[in-house]
């Protein structure tokens, strides 16, 4: 019965563990693009310290509209690899991307107006150009420039 119980916590440790570094992994993803969008706007300090909040949670509110999406695409990947996805399965990732993709842009509407409380038209449209950048480019790495 011990045995059983110190293999059950085992267990749940070991998924514990890999759950908290999904989770990081994605918040040290938003932090580096954060900085690299602050670094590449050539905006001073006291702007960039009203920046910052607002592209974090630019950053969760747009994962946030895509969950539901990349939640079932991640849960078919084996399915979507294999090619043997099924036309039901197919129709459902359809809809869920097309509402993702209507949540974002109204994400996207309503943070620039946020943007521009503290940024020109010209600078919100620097800091979208900039969000969209590949993480290659993001790393220095993008020979396609």
């Amino acid at each position: 019965m011990k045995k059983q119980r110190f293999l059950l916590l085992c267990l749940l440790a070991f998924v514990m563990t890999f759950a908290g570094m999904s989770t990081a992994q994605a918040g040290r993803k938003a932090d580096m693009k954060v900085n690299y969008v602050l670094k590449n706007t050539g905006l001073k300090r006291d702007v960039q310290a009203k920046l910052r909040p607002l592209l974090v949670s630019y950053l969760a509110d747009k994962k946030k509209a895509n969950k539901q999406y990349d939640d079932l695409k991640d849960k078919l990947k084996p399915s979507i690899n294999a090619g043997t996805v099924t036309d039901k399965q197919a129709q459902q990732l359809l809809d869920l991307k097309w509402q993702a993709d209507e949540k974002e842009l109204a994400v996207k509407r309503e943070y620039e107006k946020k943007f521009k409380t503290v940024l020109s038209v010209k600078k919100t449209y620097l800091v979208f150009s900039l969000l969209n950048d590949s993480k290659s480019k993001m790393m220095g790495t993008n020979d396609d420039d």
